[in-house]
């Protein structure tokens, strides 16, 4: 990367350095009921190599293994190290093998076609360049492999009142997207979107979870 393109990410680093130590108090009731849209699609499911992409505390490794989900390997990636210390307890209790990677998102150190499954909650967001990011995630799943993309949705006016205030702050945010804009980029990243829901999770608050499958044999 050039000294340019790493400015998105430091802004991003440096806001969960700070935000780290009260992240899991902080934001618990948005954890619980944003990573609960996940259930249907991972709950009695056969995931084989989970990548969690930017992972955070790794909230999602308890409720794998509460939903039933089928882990051969679970695989957290994030940027913060600061959130990966902490994601660090978790993994360390995970009832299936668990590692933890310190990495940018659109620089995934994983070989190509090496995951089965690869989530990313709550990230999209703050991507500057989602179609790099997209076009890894392609990369490391394998022909067949799923990818499930939870975030903010830009549906409703108390979103869309969101997405201003936190574009004229800027830092780290960079915008939010619609369901439909979302498609679009995993579409033209080269996956298949099989489903696409939208869901509030507080009066204010609304999430989209799209599923989509990375073609091939």
């Amino acid at each position: 990367m050039t000294k340019d393109s790493n400015r998105p990410a430091d802004g991003v680093r440096s806001s969960y350095r700070q935000l780290a130590a009260e992240y899991d108090r902080r934001w618990a009731r948005y954890n619980r009921r944003s990573l609960a849209l996940l259930r249907p699609f991972l709950a009695d499911r056969d995931a084989g190599t989970l990548l969690d992409l930017a992972c955070g505390t790794a909230n999602l490794v308890p409720l794998l293994a509460g939903w039933g989900t089928r882990v051969d390997r679970y695989l957290g990636a994030d940027l913060s190290p600061e959130m990966l210390a902490r994601a660090a307890l978790r993994a360390g209790r995970a009832p299936f093998p668990a590692a933890l990677l310190a990495a940018d998102a659109a620089a995934i150190p994983l070989r190509d076609a090496s995951a089965d499954t690869l989530v990313s909650a709550s990230a999209l967001h703050d991507w500057a360049d989602p179609a790099a990011v997209l076009a890894e995630a392609r990369r490391v799943l394998r022909p067949g492999g799923r990818l499930l993309l939870l975030d903010w949705s830009r549906g409703r006016a108390t979103m869309k009142a969101l997405n201003l205030a936190l574009r004229i702050r800027r830092n780290p945010f960079h915008r939010m997207y619609s369901a439909d804009e979302a498609e679009s980029l995993l579409a033209a990243a080269g996956f298949r979107v099989v489903a696409q829901e939208r869901r509030a999770i507080t009066w204010m608050w609304e999430m989209m979870v799209l599923e989509a499958i990375r073609p091939g044999a």
